[in-house]
């Protein structure tokens, strides 16, 4: 009986052993994951950082961009008014013409019939 004992007691101290040296390796093996981790959480944070600059140069981008787009509807908008302002010149323009066409024909008129000998074929 004594020898069973025995032998149960050494099986015993051999899986404590055994299972005592795959505990340590898996913590050692663990250490080299933080080391890891740290590494990737410095990539992280570097590109974080990068990330955060070509933001803010974007937005930088964007606000000239949207000052460009309210100086260039300005500047259409001026240009509409400019351009009605043409248009209201011509259309007063042909009016002139058509005005002083009327009263330059009245003259010629008046001009043929008071001097009518005097009056040249032109």
């Amino acid at each position: 009986m004594n020898e069973k004992r025995w032998i149960i007691f050494i099986i015993t101290l051999v899986l404590l052993s055994l299972s005592g040296c795959c505990t340590r390796a898996s913590v050692y093996g663990n250490g080299n994951g933080d080391a890891a981790v740290r590494e990737h959480i410095g990539e992280l944070e570097g590109k974080q950082t990068e990330s955060a600059i070509a933001g803010e140069r974007l937005n930088r981008t964007l606000e000239s961009a949207r000052e460009e787009s309210e100086q260039l509807n300005r500047e259409i908008a001026a240009s509409r008014e400019h351009s009605e302002q043409l248009k209201q010149s011509i259309t007063d323009g042909e009016t002139n013409l058509e005005s002083l066409a009327a009263i330059l024909q009245r003259i010629r008129a008046r001009g043929c019939r008071n001097n009518s000998g005097k009056a040249s074929p032109n």
